[in-house]
């Protein structure tokens, strides 16, 4: 997925093939490639909310150029844990 700096954005991280809930989400994100971003947490806008068995969460910011590693933690009601992970291309429009 792509953005630019300025653009405020909900990913969306899907967990319906492998929960029936989603309990405790977790998102955390990282520079994967690009220039060293010691506030690249900060562009995790508020917490994370579940929409069924999805999580919704607000990204802002980004250095363009830069690729960030967006990581999503779930438990479900059986026990489980599950993660799902995705890159975001910042890039200047």
């Amino acid at each position: 997925m792509k953005k630019d700096p300025s653009e405020i954005i909900t990913v969306t991280f899907d967990f319906s093939d492998v929960a029936t809930s989603c309990i405790n989400p977790v998102v955390s994100i990282a520079v994967e490639a690009g220039r060293d971003d010691a506030g690249a947490a900060a562009m995790l806008s508020g917490s994370p909310q579940t929409d069924g068995t999805s999580i919704l969460q607000r990204v802002i910011g980004g250095i363009s150029g830069n690729t960030y590693k967006l990581r999503c933690q779930i438990d479900d009601a059986d026990g489980e844990r599950w993660v799902a992970a995705d890159l975001l291309d910042v890039v200047e429009s």
